[in-house]
């Protein structure tokens, strides 16, 4: 969100004055008029308090919107994209496009602002987040730093996210960083524009208005695409967010003469109706789940309206309102006002433990958001800008994408360094189970006090503590798109083959499939077993594409019904003696467990193929975060259990399987009859909320051992 605008023909309290923007017809250099004068076309007095309008929707709507999308941001990103169309454009006009000083202005205005809030969230990340965040959200600090914070959301799976204690502290980057990214992109293609004009003897005009209604539509297409296949991918992807950026400079090549043919009142009502489309859209729409498809459109059009209405000059009109001085004080600090107020707010929510929404907590957030936001304009922003104070340009822009560079170099590097040796010392942990930390068993009937002993692992380092396959990194995200619908298997972990195996395990079923892999590891290694694993996060083993109805059947997305066939038709190659997968599906939302028609069917599938399936029952989900609950309850783990709310049987009953099926309930072995604790026999159950500990799964092998005695006697037949 670059504050982009040009030296000012006058400077006020507020700091430069955008009012003196004028864009003239055709290409030409843009001239500065006084602010005092009014004119009829192109004047954008008060575009610099609309920025501030739209920042000020976004905090109010992240403080209180209980996850509603405002639509500030693509009106921010469409300004953007508005003036700095018009500043590259000018400047080829000119002749005078200097790459070395475009960059160094990014360096000035985009860069300083942004170091105390990353430098707040550093500290925080040791102090006051939770422990098992860390990482991640230093792996996120060094994506920032090289403007693609997006893409490292996408990467690690983590959806742009309502506030909460479990939120990425620095998420709300992912706009700067589809920014910065079109910052970096447009020069090119306006330059690519402005040669081919050269090159074809064309007006330049045409060329460079064909150039950006490709991109728009591209990146339109694009979007709509990206939808339908993965919702939150496509919020963030600068793909399907380009058109947004891009459109607004469209209208800078026919404003000037567009106004012109408008009468004044018309403008008035356009600059009104614009404004009350952004204003009303997080109201109406929910942005989280429509953009950056068309429905963008309607805060991304109401900036249109206002940018066609210019500066009337009419008492009452709304670009008078935009700029009163209260407009352009919010304005000069939206900048600083956006980059803080997301920190503070998920600060505030690990520290107080107020709920999102709370009244005070979100008064307490915005005051302290706008004193930060002033204070970063005054002693930050201002002596930074002005280009005497830094080296030349070509100097400044090297020196500024070298440390930027370095600084996120050094942060990667720690994430890798602390990361190893976390592994190192939950493997340690992992060697000294004894009667001390018996896990599971404590749940025996019989078994003796549990003696007084520190957790096994830690909680700052239960987070990481999980199955082996996580690590080999064989496994397919939840990502919904056709480049992880292959089904991949992943081979046994270093150190644990099985040379001759008797019998030949494939674990699926999702993630709470594969999250029994260490207890299966334990009977492999006793019994002569070769476990693999096969999959696919957030996709259970199925044949759902939508026939069912959802009282039974999650939705599944279109990469996991691929990965799906493809699935059993690697079975069908594989010809394993069993499979191990998932029996019923819970949410911990207080959705009903589910007795999935699709497992059913696909359990069919292998039957006639003549493989053997075990099926578990899901585990109980817990009520948050098991490892950060604790770091916050450090001598009451108690209060970090969850009431069991589970059934006493199964839905999934063996009259409904086919005959090749073998139905586990291993939930005795996680659960009392009255809760589900975080900690049993001194291991930490769960490394989140809803999947075992690899520690407390590896306690678990003689429940399941067992169970498949019981119910699966075939696998241990000579």
């Amino acid at each position: 969100m670059d504050r982009c605008r040009r030296r000012p023909a006058r400077l006020h309290r507020g700091g430069a004055h955008l009012g003196g923007v004028r864009v003239l017809p055709g290409l030409h250099r843009e001239r500065v008029a006084p602010p005092s004068s009014r004119t009829s076309t192109g004047r954008l007095e008060g575009l610099h308090g609309l920025r501030g309008v739209a920042v000020l929707l976004v905090v109010l709507f992240h403080v209180v919107g209980a996850g509603r999308v405002s639509g500030g941001i693509d009106v921010f990103l469409a300004i953007s994209g508005f003036l700095f169309t018009g500043l590259i454009l000018r400047r080829l006009d000119a002749g005078s496009f200097d790459i070395s000083a475009y960059l160094a202005r990014l360096v000035r205005r985009l860069v300083p602002p942004v170091l105390p809030v990353l430098a707040f969230v550093l500290v925080g990340s040791l102090w006051w987040f939770p422990s098992s965040a860390r990482l991640q959200t230093w792996r996120e600090t060094a994506a920032t730093l090289l403007y693609r914070e997006n893409f490292e959301l996408i990467d690690s799976q983590l959806a742009y996210e309502a506030a909460g204690v479990e939120a990425s502290p620095l998420q709300h980057f992912w706009s700067l960083s589809v920014q910065g990214q079109f910052y970096l992109l447009w020069p090119l293609v306006l330059g690519l524009c402005w040669w081919l004009a050269r090159l074809l003897r064309v007006r330049r005009v045409l060329v460079v208005a064909a150039g950006i209604a490709a991109v728009v539509a591209l990146s339109l297409v694009y979007a709509l695409q990206l939808r339908a296949h993965d919702q939150a991918i496509a919020y963030l992807h600068t793909g399907g967010r380009l058109w947004e950026l891009a459109l607004p400079g469209l209208l800078a090549l026919a404003l000037p003469s567009l106004q012109g043919h408008l009468p004044r009142d018309l403008r008035v009502a356009l600059g009104w109706l614009g404004l009350a489309l952004i204003i009303s859209c997080g109201f109406v729409l929910d942005g989280a789940q429509l953009f950056p498809g068309l429905w963008a459109l309607w805060p991304v059009g109401g900036l249109l309206l206002i940018l066609v209405a210019g500066d009337t000059g009419v008492r009452g009109s709304a670009d008078q309102l935009l700029s009163t001085p209260p407009a352009r004080w919010l304005g000069d600090r939206s900048y600083a006002l956006y980059l803080w107020h997301w920190p503070l707010l998920i600060t505030a929510l690990n520290l107080t433990h107020r709920p999102a929404g709370d009244l005070v907590l979100s008064a307490a957030v915005i005051l302290a958001s706008l004193l930060l936001a002033d204070l970063t304009l005054r002693l930050v922003e201002r002596p930074t800008a002005p280009p005497l104070r830094w080296p030349a340009p070509h100097i400044t822009a090297l020196a500024g994408v070298t440390a930027l560079a370095l600084l996120a170099g050094s942060l990667l590097g720690a994430a890798r360094w602390v990361q190893a040796g976390q592994e190192r010392e939950i493997a340690a942990a992992r060697e000294a189970i004894s009667a001390s930390h018996p896990g599971a068993l404590a749940l025996e009937p019989g078994f003796g006090p549990v003696p007084e002993a520190p957790f096994l692992v830690p909680p700052e380092l239960a987070s990481g503590d999980k199955p082996q396959h996580d690590a080999q990194g064989c496994w397919q995200p939840a990502t919904d798109s056709p480049d992880f619908a292959e089904a991949i298997v992943c081979p046994e972990p270093p150190g644990e083959e099985i040379p001759d195996p008797t019998r030949t395990i494939v674990i699926t079923g999702g993630s709470h499939g594969a999250m029994w892999e260490p207890a299966w590891r334990v009977l492999a290694a006793e019994h002569r077993w070769r476990v693999l694993v096969m999959v696919k996060a957030g996709c259970q083993l199925t044949t759902n594409t939508g026939q069912f109805p959802r009282s039974t059947d999650w939705p599944t997305t279109a990469s996991c019904q691929e990965w799906n066939r493809n699935a059993i038709e690697t079975l069908r190659e594989l010809d394993p003696d069993a499979v191990f997968t998932i029996a019923t599906s819970t949410t911990g939302d207080g959705d009903p467990e589910r007795a999935s028609k699709g497992f059913i069917e696909a359990w069919e599938q292998l039957g006639e193929e003549g493989i053997p399936v075990v099926a578990v029952r899901d585990i109980f989900r817990m009520k948050e975060r098991v490892p950060d609950c604790l770091e916050q309850h450090p001598n009451d783990p108690r209060r970090c259990d969850t009431p069991r709310q589970a059934a006493p049987t199964s839905p999934m009953t063996p009259a409904m399987v086919p005959d090749n099926v073998s139905l586990l309930d291993l939930t005795d072995a996680v659960c009392t009859a009255e809760v589900c604790p975080a900690v049993i026999g001194n291991i930490i159950v769960y490394f989140d909320h809803s999947h075992l500990s690899a520690s407390y799964a590896r306690t678990l092998a003689p429940a399941l051992d067992a169970a498949l005695r019981a119910e699966a006697p075939y696998l241990y037949a000579p």
